[in-house]
This record gives structure tokens, C-alpha cells and sequence, in this order.
């Protein structure tokens, strides 16, 4: 079982990077915001889950170990697959954590391929062994879902958005002035 890599990115594609480790190229699976920040000829560490299926053996690549962890839990939940964990893991995790933690089945069934009788099964399976995170600016959380929504309607993804939205000024407060900063500098 393969649990952790080091190595040179070599390639990109939709999902998928290829790792460069002594010479082996390995292609990972990993979350679209670790895709997108991955700048090709860089170097890059990785914790791994090893898929074994009959057919098939597939590497899944995390920047941390938390994330890791959360993806082999979530992936205990009957109807949820490694790719389905995977576009899970495109939110933010406190924001999962919560959710599970919260009941909000209605969150977790607007992350793609995630309906809502296996959004209610992911609550009831790891409402336990889930704890709620805090979730830094909880009261700019509605303002920041609401910037998110209007730059993904602008043709950004999820991950694009969150990833940038980290980089705005925190004298920044209007919505207005933020996506103006966002479509400016990011």
C-alpha cells in the first residue's frame, strides 16, 4: 500500500497529476484546488489512498493529512466512492464538518454527484465521528457564500473562488468592492 509520495509534477490534467518519483511517474487523483494551485516542475508531497478494486488500482493524492484522513472516512459511508469523496473534498472540510455535524443534508446535496439520500446516509454514518469545526469569519460566512455564487456564476470554479477569496484584504467588506478586487487581481 502506497500512503505517502514525494516528487516532481510533471503533468496536469482534468483531475489527475502525474508525480515524477525517482524516475516512476505516478498518476493521482487529487482535489481540483491542489490541481489548480500544483504548478507543473515543482515539487510536491503527498499523502495517498491506495484503491484496490478488481479491475482497477487508482492513487489518491492529499497536501495533508487531515484532508487524508477525512477522505478514508468519508469513504466508510455505503454509496460513496473514492471520486464522489474526491468532489466532496472540492468544499471547503470545516465547512463539510459542520454541515455533518449540523444535519444539513441540503448543503452536502449541492456538492455535484451528491444527492440527498446520500447526502442524509454521510450524516447519519459520521454525525459521531464528525466534530464541528469552527469556521474562521462565521458571520462573513453568508457574505462570502453569496460572493462565491456571483463569481461562479461569472464562469470561476469553486475551488478557483475559495482559493482566491482567501487572498482578499480584510478591509475590504462590501461585496461590490471584494469581486471587484477578486476579477482584478486573482
Amino acid at each position: 500500500m502506497i500512503a505517502y509520495l514525494s516528487g516532481t509534477v510533471i503533468s496536469k490534467q482534468d483531475r489527475t497529476i502525474i508525480l515524477n518519483v525517482s524516475g516512476t511517474g505516478y498518476l493521482i487523483y487529487v482535489p481540483r484546488g491542489l490541481k489548480e494551485k500544483t504548478v507543473e516542475g515543482e515539487k510536491l508531497e503527498l499523502y495517498i489512498h491506495t484503491n484496490v478494486r478488481e479491475d482497477d488500482i487508482s492513487l489518491y493524492g492529499f497536501s495533508s493529512k487531515d484532508e487524508w484522513q477525512f477522505f478514508k472516512l468519508l469513504l466508510t459511508v455505503s454509496g460513496v466512492g473514492p471520486k464522489s469523496a474526491l468532489e466532496i473534498l472540492t468544499m471547503p472540510m470545516p465547512r463539510v464538518k459542520t454541515a455533518i455535524a449540523k444535519k444539513d443534508s441540503a448543503f452536502l446535496s449541492t456538492i455535484s454527484g451528491i444527492g440527498k439520500k446520500t447526502s442524509e446516509r454521510i450524516i447519519v454514518d459520521l454525525q459521531g465521528k464528525v466534530k464541528e469545526e469552527l469556521i474562521e469569519d462565521q458571520i462573513e460566512t453568508p457574505v462570502r457564500e453569496d460572493i462565491m455564487q456571483a463569481l461562479i456564476s461569472l464562469g470561476y470554479n469553486r475551488a478557483q473562488v475559495a482559493h482566491g477569496l482567501k487572498k482578499i484584504p480584510q478591509e475590504l467588506e462590501r461585496e461590490e468592492e471584494i469581486i471587484k478586487y477578486f476579477l482584478q487581481n486573482v
